[in-house]
């Protein structure tokens, strides 16, 4: 990410990125979680502001049968792609779940894999025939 989430959203509208916004970080992280095939704990789409200009995107992690506002947030784009923490109830915003959005998340990059090899963004290393360690 380049200079503040708002200039960086500017650079991504204008074409200057390929992607950087809230729900772009927030598709890969929830892939790359899924990936893991957490037995533990749960991984939910949470939004703020849903359908207006201020809407942000994160994930919310939770115990197994927990209940969403005893949830976790997990999210990389307003720290400039640093992941940040914290407890859902104490964040300034009040997000709530969007399980539609997660699972047509998890459907659109599950046809993909299904047609190629996609490996998700958080990629640990690159071998020198430039395909992805394992």
């Amino acid at each position: 990410m380049f200079g503040t989430p708002i200039f960086n959203n500017f650079l991504v509208y204008h074409g200057f990125r390929k992607r950087g916004y809230c729900y772009q970080w927030t598709e890969d992280l929830l892939l790359a979680l899924d990936a893991l095939k957490l037995k533990t704990l749960e991984v939910h789409w949470g939004e703020a502001y849903a359908d207006t200009y201020r809407e942000n995107n994160c994930l919310v992690v939770t115990a197994r049968g927990q209940p969403f506002d005893r949830g976790m947030i997990l999210e990389a784009w307003r720290h400039f792609g640093h992941l940040r923490w914290n407890l859902l109830l104490s964040d300034e915003d009040r997000y709530f779940g969007n399980p539609k959005w997660a699972e047509r998340v998890r459907a659109r990059a599950a046809s993909k894999s299904a047609r190629a090899d996609r490996h998700v963004a958080f990629q640990a290393k690159v071998g020198p025939n430039g395909k992805a360690g394992d």
